[in-house]
């Protein structure tokens, strides 16, 4: 069974079904910003440049997230 990401970002971004369907994220059942390319943009500094309901729901976990992996990069 696949697990589904919580933050539905499908709905709060209202992308179609020809689009989710074919997103990494969704797939995998990740969050988007779990992944290195998300469906919806090229990189996540889009996101934060253009504006983006996901990250502006859900900025506190991303910025955990991208602190984690700065960390293991180290």
């Amino acid at each position: 069974m696949r697990k589904i990401a919580h933050n539905d970002c499908r709905k709060l971004r209202g992308c179609p079904a020809s689009q989710y369907l074919s997103c990494e994220a969704y797939l995998r059942g990740l969050e988007c910003w779990q992944i290195d390319q998300p469906r919806c943009a090229l990189e996540l500094r889009f996101c934060l440049q253009y504006g983006c309901p996901v990250y502006d729901r859900f900025s506190a976990e991303i910025e955990e997230a991208l602190r984690g992996k700065a960390l293991e990069r180290r």
